[in-house]
């Protein structure tokens, strides 16, 4: 299967989020309260998407027989701040491949995330290290990790 990965526009923000909210609900919101779930999930709606797109967060989308099936969100160019991928799709290196996409035309040297309990193990496989720290904001819990390029 032919992966293609490009920057997202405005008229994907629609993909994005019939992406993303269906994969929060089903592997991540019984980690938030109830605040927390209506939060995460009014900020993945399509018009929240839109305007992300549109003001601070590149978004970067995977594509294979013209479906979307992955995305990677960098907010203020060295925050992950949204990493998603069909279910269909899981264990692919989809994700991976978002990831060092991003990372071959960035300069970030270090990029956060603040990750899923559910995600942890994925963000780790790209060499995020999480500090056994965890915060609650707004009803979510949160995993903070970090990403230290390395320098060769």
């Amino acid at each position: 299967m032919p992966l293609k990965i490009r920057k997202a526009k405005p008229i994907d923000a629609a993909a994005i989020s019939g992406l993303i909210l269906p994969l929060v609900t089903e592997f991540v919101s019984h980690e938030y309260t109830k605040q927390g779930n209506e939060f995460a999930l009014g900020s993945m709606s399509e018009k929240n998407i839109l305007s992300n797109i549109n003001q601070d967060i590149d978004y970067f989308v995977a594509e294979t027989e013209n479906r979307l099936v992955g995305i990677l969100g960098i907010k203020q160019g060295n925050h992950l701040y949204h990493c998603f991928v069909s279910k269909d799709y899981h264990r692919q290196k989809i994700g991976e491949q978002l990831w060092n996409y991003w990372l071959s035309k960035s300069n970030a040297y270090k990029v956060t995330v603040n990750s899923s309990k559910y995600a942890i193990k994925f963000y780790q496989s790209l060499g995020f290290v999480y500090n056994n720290k965890t915060f609650e904001k707004n009803g979510i819990v949160s995993y903070p990790m970090i990403f230290n390029r390395s320098i060769a």
